[in-house]
């Protein structure tokens, strides 16, 4: 089994020059010296005779989407993985990462995408934390789309993403993360992004990190449409943040708070809502979040 590097700022460069992300919709496929298939560009954690990433049908859009599947060893639960990691000519730095996704995650477990931007050997680029979690399932594609937030003003030359099932402390047998038509766009500093899925209930998610130092995000699922207002406030009930302000569609939903500028201590995140056709009466949901410094 292949020895794959997990820390984000520790990469080493593949030398190509390519104007795309290599392999983006998972169409192609090789065999490695041990009969596994794995997908052109990408490093795996397959070992025969042990698969955990594989092809599947059918895509998002193409034949095949992308597998990762944690694996038990009997002794041992082992989380799957896949990187990939090339020169990329980005004409300015992205704003964005998306990709479509199923998922299947046991309780207690989580998958992640990592993603990071270069400028030689430097991070100059990279997701909040370095790290999207993913911690529910999702029956059908669903489009996950999510700030990159970005350390330097410089442009990116190359890029860096892993997608990983069961990588935390609580990895489990049935996790699998799949994945296909992973991009990255460039349409301005947008806060609330949308995850395009069927929404189960009115929640205000616990924002993660936390505590944090200095962005978090939060996430919020809404039954129907209605004017939001996300709003943060300080132990003295002073306002801290506007996060969000405006009529937002049912579905789920997260946002990035940047703290910069604000003191340690607790803070109070508050979610109301106010249904779009008068009938509904308005929700409110209030977590609490820490900035350590």
């Amino acid at each position: 089994m292949r020895i794959l590097q997990l820390l984000c700022f520790t990469v080493v460069l593949s030398s190509l020059s390519l104007a795309q992300i290599p392999n983006s919709g998972f169409e192609s496929w090789a065999a490695d010296p041990d009969t596994n298939y794995n997908p052109v560009g990408w490093e795996t954690s397959n070992g025969y005779p042990m698969v955990s990433v594989e092809p599947v049908t059918p895509g998002h859009q193409g034949t095949y989407a992308m597998k990762v599947k944690t694996l038990d060893l009997g002794f041992l639960t082992l989380p799957g993985v896949a990187i990939m990691q090339a020169a990329y000519n980005f004409a300015q730095t992205p704003t964005k990462f998306g990709a479509w996704v199923r998922s299947t995650i046991m309780t207690g477990d989580t998958a992640f995408i990592i993603v990071a931007l270069m400028k030689g050997d430097t991070v100059i680029a990279a997701t909040d934390s370095c790290t999207f979690k993913i911690d529910s399932s999702y029956s059908q594609y669903t489009y996950l789309e999510f700030p990159i937030a970005v350390v330097s003003g410089s442009t990116p030359d190359s890029l860096y993403v892993m997608v990983a099932s069961g990588l935390g402390t609580n990895s489990q047998v049935g996790t699998e993360l799949i994945v296909d038509d992973i991009a990255f766009t460039n349409e301005g500093p947008v806060n609330v992004l949308t995850e395009r899925g069927l929404p189960e209930a009115f929640l205000l998610d616990q924002n993660y990190p936390n505590p944090f130092n200095p962005e978090t995000e939060i996430g919020f699922t809404l039954q129907v449409s209605g004017f939001t207002s996300l709003r943060v406030y300080d132990l003295l009930g002073r306002e801290a943040a506007v996060l969000v302000d405006e009529e937002l569609p049912a579905g789920r939903h997260r946002a990035i708070w940047n703290a910069v500028g604000h003191p340690s201590g607790i803070y109070f995140v508050r979610l109301e809502v106010r249904p779009s056709t008068g009938s509904g009466q308005g929700l409110v949901e209030t977590k609490k979040m820490a900035l350590v410094r």
